[in-house]
């Protein structure tokens, strides 16, 4: 009867491939992959190396193939040794030229050193400038270029501009980690400030436990701590409620050991004999924020004794908690009575009223606020204000007391306020209003309002206007507004006019900023009409101008962007993909970018439309170790086809050991299943000589005790392709007990559903017998029995 059935489905073994991986689609190169699936299907010459692996792809036959390598589980594979592609006789010069001899240790400390206290670094480029020292140049580094290092690499505003600073992560405690282990090797004695950053970054990270031992470490060392270290902590517990009792007990020992003697004070050796008022602070923010108001004022009447008085900043404070515990009414009652007290209430204690006004819905107690904070040429912010049930036009009637000067502050925060909402009809009008009561606009209003119109999508109307407000000369655009109307252009594809404001602001003597270029490069990759000649002059003007912009990680991405795009409608030139090359290896060797997931994403996607394998794998291996690998899996999860695209790349070059490396890390980075990448695999292992990983590959997925399950990368094309490998290697043993647990993980995720098809068992069922080999029949036979009783529509007729 399987002979019957078997007769009009006999194909030939080729064929049988051919149709397991027609859904891979072809890959448009050199050798196609149903071409590499044919060279699959034959047999191996007898008399194959060992070491028998062609690097020339034109001289690759079918004759040649890899065999008899050792076996080697899937997680041992080698990385492969990918070729590096040809390079001009210049390049070569540069490349035998004598290698620079290694710097003395200590200039190395001196350059670092110079360039640590000077430069604007920020954490990143801090970490990767340290980590390259020698070892031997730690011994010339000094206990302060330590803490700054520190201190760097942690983003404190003091080291950093507040533009530069990140939010503090466990990579981050990891790398101060690091830096404190080197320096004590390079026997460097940590001071009070060494300590106080690494129980910072503790804080930070809601690590108090630890932030107390690095305390007592400081303690121990015989180093008398500050009040600082101690209001540090003191500081992230009243941030923290379920800490309240933490905070009262480090309260009472801060007292304690005042009294005691064991703190230092703050500007000298000597002792400190009372707590400061940045203290006081923190443990009444603690307190308020849980309510406890009968402890606040015992605390204020202990300042009063101790002749400290509280200021703005310790009043609204005890403001903001009233009014979050014990609503509007309270509040005021406080706010009253710090103006009886000599207080003068500034715009975060307006703003605190005017946010619990608007919770409560007291229209008329807003009408109150906003005079009151007129009379004092106070403005609330945009989002305050978005927040309003009040008309815009109404705020400006009850706010009339402003004098002229911040009355046209509070137009842009209305205006601004609008933009938040989309209401772009409104931004108008009020710039209308504005004009009618002759308020002298300024080049912030017109920056919203350019701003508006970009966001609204209108580019004529906001080059109309530009014209109109500048012609005249009374008022002149600054960066901000040429910076605005370069993205517009940008984002319009109108790249003329773009390059035009670019030049214009050259012209006007106006530095162009990193933002700026970043936005021509972001067009630019978007301009699909366009060449790269753009993009790379623009680029390289970044580092020709003076001063210098420093690239980001944007302006990167743009540029891999721009290459990817191009890359798709023709081949990149050789000086085009050295300039590619030569931008992802700066932004580490020189400019020590803080990469992102998109950074690594376009690289990837940009070196593989390029077809440059040992760039792409570079780029993929950087992300793989990278810190922010769970980021980057979310790009690739939104668009999987782009590691698959790599994975064919490294097949086209023959560099199977790629491809197998690539597969390793597609569940690390929690890929969607796809069959095709399995497929891929498989054929690698098959080109490698290597069946026992695929069985590996097969059984790590199929089985519910394994970390990689995952039965949805395995779809009936995937088994074919696995039983005409283990065919082709004469493993027949391993078929059935991968097909009886294809069956049982297929039958609990797909339950009823049918998930094999007749063509497939017939075509497996024809290239089983066809097979020379003794036992291929008989494994023809028990797959043809397993599938009647498991899929009984499957079973050919």
């Amino acid at each position: 009867m399987h002979g019957r059935r078997t007769q009009k489905a006999a194909v030939s073994w080729t064929l049988m491939y051919c149709q397991a991986i027609r859904n891979t689609g072809q890959i448009e190169q050199r050798r196609g992959l149903s071409e590499l699936y044919k060279r699959m299907t034959k047999p191996q010459p007898e008399d194959a190396k060992d070491k028998d692996v062609a690097k020339d792809k034109a001289a690759v036959k079918d004759k040649e193939a890899v065999k008899d390598m050792p076996q080697l589980s899937i997680s041992s594979i080698p990385k492969p040794k990918i070729r590096v592609p040809r390079i001009d006789p210049n390049t070569m010069a540069r490349a035998q030229a004598p290698k620079e001899l290694p710097k003395d240790p200590k200039l190395l400390a001196d350059e670092y050193i110079a360039d640590l206290h000077s430069a604007n670094w920020g954490g990143e480029e801090t970490w990767v400038r340290f980590s390259r020292l020698p070892q031997k140049s730690h011994a010339f580094l000094r206990d302060i270029d330590i803490n700054c290092t520190l201190a760097n690499i942690r983003g404190t505003e003091r080291a950093l501009s507040r533009r530069g600073r990140s939010t503090p992560t466990s990579n981050t405690l990891s790398r101060m980690l690091e830096v404190f282990e080197a320096a004590k090797l390079a026997n460097i004695v940590p001071d009070r400030y060494t300590y106080q950053e690494l129980i910072a970054i503790n804080v930070d990270l809601l690590n108090f436990n630890y932030a107390h031992d690095w305390l007592e470490k400081m303690v121990v060392q015989g180093i008398k701590p500050t009040i600082r270290p101690y209001r540090t902590i003191l500081k992230g517990y009243s941030t923290v409620s379920s800490e309240l009792d933490s905070a009262r007990r480090l309260w009472h020992e801060i007292k304690t050991k005042i009294a005691a003697g064991l703190i230092a004070g703050e500007k000298s050796d000597e002792v400190a004999t009372t707590v400061d008022l940045l203290t006081y602070t923190s443990y009444v923010a603690a307190e308020s924020k849980a309510g406890n108001f009968a402890l606040v004022v015992g605390v204020l009447e202990e300042m009063d004794q101790a002749g400290i008085k509280p200021d703005i900043t310790l009043r609204n404070t005890v403001l903001d908690g009233l009014v979050r515990h014990k609503g509007l009414d309270a509040g005021l009652q406080e706010a009253e009575l710090m103006e009886q007290s000599g207080y003068e209430l500034n715009g975060y204690s307006y703003t605190t009223l005017l946010n619990a006004t608007i919770k409560e819905q007291r229209d008329e107690e807003i009408h109150k606020l906003l005079e009151a904070a007129a009379a004092k040429n106070i403005v609330p912010p945009a989002y305050l204000m978005q927040k309003l049930t009040i008309d815009p036009f109404d705020v400006l009637s009850i706010m009339a007391k402003l004098e002229a000067s911040h009355k046209v502050r509070l137009y842009n925060v209305l205006i601004e306020s609008a933009m938040r909402g989309n209401d772009f009809t409104q931004v108008l009008q009020l710039i209308d209003h504005l004009k009618q009561n002759n308020v002298p606009a300024n080049v912030v209003t017109y920056t919203l309002l350019f701003d508006a119109l970009n966001k609204a999508g209108r580019l004529d109307q906001a080059k109309s206007m530009f014209t109109k407000v500048f012609s005249s000369g009374e008022l002149t655009p600054d960066a901000h507004i040429y910076s605005i109307m370069i993205d517009a252009c940008g984002r319009h594809g109108d790249v003329k006019t773009m390059f035009w404001f670019k030049n214009e602001m050259q012209r006007q003597g106006l530095a162009v900023s990193e933002p700026v270029y970043n936005s021509i490069l972001s067009a630019l990759s978007q301009w699909r009409n366009g060449n790269l000649q753009a993009v790379m002059v623009t680029a390289s003007e970044m580092e020709r101008v003076k001063p210098t912009v420093k690239p980001t990680c944007r302006t990167f991405s743009a540029i891999f962007a721009a290459f990817a795009t191009q890359a798709q409608r023709r081949r990149l030139g050789l000086g085009e993909l050295e300039f590619l090359q030569t931008w992802y290896a700066m932004a580490t060797d020189k400019y020590y970018v803080a990469k992102d997931s998109y950074y690594y994403f376009m690289a990837v996607n940009a070196f593989v439309c390029a077809q440059s394998l040992p760039d792409a794998m570079t780029a993929f291996s950087d992300m793989v170790r990278s810190h922010k690998v769970s980021h980057v899996s979310g790009r690739f999860m939104k668009n999987p086809v782009r590691m698959l695209d790599l994975i064919k790349l490294a097949i086209e070059h023959q560099e199977y050991g790629a491809a197998l490396e690539i597969w390793n890390n597609w569940q690390r980075l929690r890929l969607p299943p796809i069959s095709k990448a399995v497929e891929l695999a498989l054929f690698a292992c098959d080109q490698m000589g290597q069946p026992t990983v695929a069985i590996n590959i097969i059984r790590g997925l199929l089985s519910m005790d394994e970390d990689v399950y995952c039965p949805q990368f395995v779809d009936e094309s995937v088994l074919a392709l696995y039983i005409a490998m283990m065919t082709k290697h004469s493993m027949l043993d391993a078929i059935m007990p991968v097909v009886h647990l294809w069956t049982t993980a297929m039958t609990a995720e797909c339950g009823s559903e049918p998930v094999l098809s007749e063509s497939t068992v017939a075509k497996t069922v024809a290239m089983l017998r066809g097979n020379s080999h003794p036992g291929a029949a008989a494994i023809a036979n028990e797959l043809l029995t397993h599938v009647d009783a498991h899929f009984p529509d499957a079973t050919p007729v």
